[in-house]
C-alpha cells in the first residue's frame, strides 16, 4: 500500500498520539538540584561547582551558584551535595523488542501477541540512566512505541528509529530488514521509510555497491542519517563503500571482518577511509567481549544477575539455546580473540585521528541486556584507550549530534531537556561511576534510585513467574542485526 500524498504517515500518528494517548498528561512540577556539580558535557563546558539547576516544564530553565540562588516555596528541592549531574546516556545501537520482532528475531511464530509490553522493555534503560536509543531494526511497531514515551503514557528513552534495507538473500528476515536488489529498490525504501517516519537508514552486508551507493544517496537527499555494516566482505570493496552520506559504521568489528582474518596492519588505512569520508564508529566492544566469555566459558550465563531482567523468550533462549554455545568451537573461539583484540588497536586509532566513537551494545543480542550493557561499554571504551571525557561524549553529547537533535538535548545547559543523571560519584574519574545513579531525571521527572530499584524487583519477578520457556535459536549465529 502507497503512503498518502497529502499527509506523511508519521505526521498523522503523531496526531493520532496527541489526541489518544494524551498530551493531557499534567507537565512535571519545577524541580531544582542544589549545591551539585555540574558536568554539562558540552564542547568546552567546565565543571561547575555547587550550582542550582531549576527545572521547569521538562527543561533546564536555569543553572546559577547556588549561593545567591533563591528558590521559590513551591519548587521540589533535591540535596545535590557530594553529587554529579550529568545529561542522561544514549546507546546507540540497540533493538527494542516488541511481539512480531521478536517472532521473526527469534524465529519463533508462536510467540503471543501481548507477551512484549513497552514499559517492560524499556524500564531498564530507564533504571540504568539512558534516556536515549537508536534502533537499528525498528518495525512499523516502534513507531508507537516511540509515540508512547514522547506523548507521556510511557516512562522511556527516546527512540531513534532505523529502517534496514539488505541486498536479495538478506540476512534476517523481511520485517526485520527491507530488500533492495537494485538501485532503484534502494531509493524506493529511502523513500518509503522516510514517509513512515523513520528518522535514520541502516545498510546491511548483502547490498551491492550500486544499490548502497543509490540509498546513501537517496538518504542524503532526504537529510536522513545513514549507518550501518560494510557489505560485501572479503570483495576487496571496502574503500569504495567510504561515500558522502555512509555516516556511521555500526560496529568496530565491521573492519575486523572485512578480510578473512582480523588485518591489523589495515587499520591506519581504515582510520583514514573513514577521517576523509567524515565517517563515524559505533564500538559494540561489549558485545564481543561477551560474546568471547560466554562461548567460552557457558557456565557465567548463571552468574550474570542482569539476565533476569531479560524478557522471557529471551531469558530462554540465552540460557538453554544460545547459538554461541551450541556452535563453539576451538576455530570459533580463536576468530572472537582475534576480533576483540583488532578492536583493541582498532579503536583508539580511532579516536587519535579525531573520529567520533559513540556507545552502542547491540542489545539484545545473547549476552546483552538493555541499559546495564550501555555501562559495561563506557568501561570497555575506557580499557581500549579512550579518556573518560570521550567515553561520555560518547554516550551524551556526540550521539544527540549525530541524530541531528543537539538543539534538543544531549548536553547540560539552559533550554535543553532535562534528561539527565544525577550520580553519587564524579565519572569523569572513573566512568564505572556511572552506574552510581541516585537519581533519574526524565523529561523533568524526578525517578529516585529506590523507586526505580522497587520497579526492577517487580519486573524480575514477574519474568521468573513466566519461567520456564524454549524458543528457537538465532536466525544465523552472526553477532546481530
Amino acid at each position: 500500500m502507497r503512503h498518502c500524498r497529502f499527509i506523511p504517515l508519521a505526521f498523522f500518528l503523531v496526531l493520532v498520539a496527541a489526541t489518544v494517548f494524551g498530551q493531557q498528561v499534567a507537565a512535571p512540577p519545577p524541580l531544582a538540584v542544589e549545591h551539585v556539580t555540574v558536568l554539562p558535557m558540552t564542547a568546552d563546558g567546565a565543571v561547575l561547582v555547587d550550582q542550582t539547576v531549576l527545572i521547569r516544564n521538562g527543561r533546564i530553565a536555569s543553572i546559577a551558584p547556588s549561593a545567591g540562588t533563591r528558590i521559590d516555596a513551591a519548587v521540589m528541592r533535591v540535596d545535590g551535595t557530594g553529587k554529579f549531574l550529568m545529561p542522561g546516556l544514549a546507546d546507540a545501537h540497540v533493538h527494542l523488542e516488541n511481539d512480531r520482532l521478536l517472532r521473526l528475531f527469534l524465529q519463533n511464530p508462536a510467540i503471543a501477541t501481548g507477551t512484549i509490553h513497552t514499559e517492560d522493555v524499556l524500564l531498564p534503560y530507564v533504571a540504568n540512566g539512558v534516556l536515549q536509543v537508536i534502533d537499528l531494526s525498528a518495525t512499523s511497531e516502534t513507531v508507537g512505541q516511540r509515540d508512547e514515551v514522547e506523548s507521556g503514557r510511557v516512562v522511556g528513552p527516546h527512540i531513534a528509529m532505523a529502517a534496514m534495507i539488505d541486498g536479495p538473500d538478506p540476512v534476517w528476515p523481511v520485517g526485520i530488514t527491507r530488500v533492495a536488489a537494485t538501485p532503484s529498490d534502494g531509493r524506493q525504501a529511502v523513500r518509503d521509510a522516510s514517509a513512515e517516519g523513520y528518522e535514520v537508514i541502516k545498510v546491511y552486508s548483502r547490498l551491492d555497491l550500486p544499490t548502497f551507493t543509490a540509498i546513501v544517496d537517496e538518504a542524503r537527499r532526504l537529510r536522513m542519517p545513514v549507518v550501518g555494516h560494510i557489505p560485501q566482505r572479503g570483495k576487496h570493496l571496502t574503500a569504495q563503500f567510504f561515500q558522502p552520506g555512509f555516516g556511521m559504521v555500526a560496529h568496530a568489528e565491521e573492519f575486523a571482518q572485512q578480510t578473512a582474518v582480523p588485518a591489523e596492519a589495515d587499520i591506519p588505512r581504515y582510520v583514514e577511509m573513514a577521517k576523509s569520508n567524515g565517517t563515524w564508529l559505533t564500538g559494540t566492544l561489549s558485545l564481543d567481549e561477551r560474546l568471547l566469555e560466554e562461548t567460552a566459558h557457558p557456565e557465567t550465563l548463571k552468574t550474570r544477575p542482569e539476565l533476569h531482567f531479560l524478557t522471557p523468550p529471551l531469558y530462554a533462549m540465552v540460557t538453554e539455546q544460545n547459538p554461541y554455545v551450541q556452535q563453539a568451537s576451538p576455530q570459533r573461539l580463536a576468530y572472537l580473540r582475534a576480533i576483540v583484540e583488532f578492536n583493541r588497536k582498532l579503536v583508539p586509532a580511532f579516536a587519535a585521528a579525531h573520529i567520533p566513537v559513540l556507545a552502542g551494545t547491540d542489545t539484545p543480542v545473547p549476552g546483552m541486556v538493555a541499559g546495564f550493557a550501555l555501562h559495561d561499554e563506557l568501561e570497555a571504551m575506557a580499557r581500549y584507550g579512550l579518556s573518560n571525557r570521550q567515553v561520555l561524549e560518547g554516550a551524551t553529547r556526540l550521539p544527540a549530534e549525530w541524530l541531528g537533535v543537539a538543539e534538543d538535548r544531549g548536553v547540560v545547559a539552559v533550554g535543553k531537556r532535562a534528561d539527565l543523571l544525577l550520580l553519587d560519584a564524579n565519572p569523569m574519574e572513573n566512568v564505572a561511576n556511572t552506574r552510581r545513579i541516585a537519581a533519574v531525571i526524565v523529561g523533568g521527572r524526578l525517578r529516585k534510585r529506590h523507586e526505580l530499584d522497587e520497579q526492577m524487583r517487580e519486573l524480575a519477578q514477574r519474568y521468573r513467574q513466566s519461567r520456564p520457556g524454549t524458543v528457537t535459536s538465532l536466525h544465523d549465529g552472526t553477532p546481530g542485526p
